[in-house]
């Protein structure tokens, strides 16, 4: 498929590169749901676990919804403490996980647990234009205080 790359000289273009506009999000933040939740894998995980499932990792813990300090300090959220994350499409439960490589306003969660978080739940169905991609990358949502008392911390060392 890209022998032509190895040819001397190369035929064509080096790259099929095609620059584009940027077009920001479908799910636009706004007032009611002024987060962004970005979602993809953990570094133990593959997809929903079938193939690493099997295999115990110092890295696997549950889901949790990772967000930023600043976040959790705006919420008043605690480490562990339970939450409800709402979408225009739905809502889930889920610890929280404060984590200092999350900018404020940026969220963070996997599809690998979905027996117990079904963060699809909470994606948008929208796909890009020219890629045909989904766009489950860029879901608005809200946090919401359940009010629920937080996770002891040796219950909260258990979800690390």
């Amino acid at each position: 498929m890209h022998s032509r790359l190895w040819e001397d000289p190369m035929p064509g273009n080096r790259v099929p590169f095609i620059p584009v506009d940027h077009d920001p999000p479908v799910d636009r933040l706004d007032d009611d749901y002024p987060i962004r939740l970005t979602t993809g894998r953990r570094l133990d995980s593959y997809n929903t676990g079938v193939q690493t499932g099997g295999y115990t990792s110092p890295l696997r813990r549950g889901e949790t919804l990772v967000i930023s300090p600043e976040d959790a300090a705006t919420y008043e959220l605690a480490d562990g403490e339970r939450v409800r994350v709402v979408s225009r499409r739905g809502s889930v439960e889920a610890p929280i996980r404060v984590e200092e490589s999350l900018r404020p306003g940026l969220t963070f969660m996997t599809l690998h647990f979905q027996d117990d978080v079904a963060t699809n739940l909470l994606t948008i169905d929208a796909t890009d234009p020219k890629s045909g991609t989904a766009e489950f990358k860029a879901t608005a949502i809200r946090i919401e205080k359940l009010g629920a008392p937080v996770v002891a911390a040796a219950a909260a060392a258990a979800i690390d």
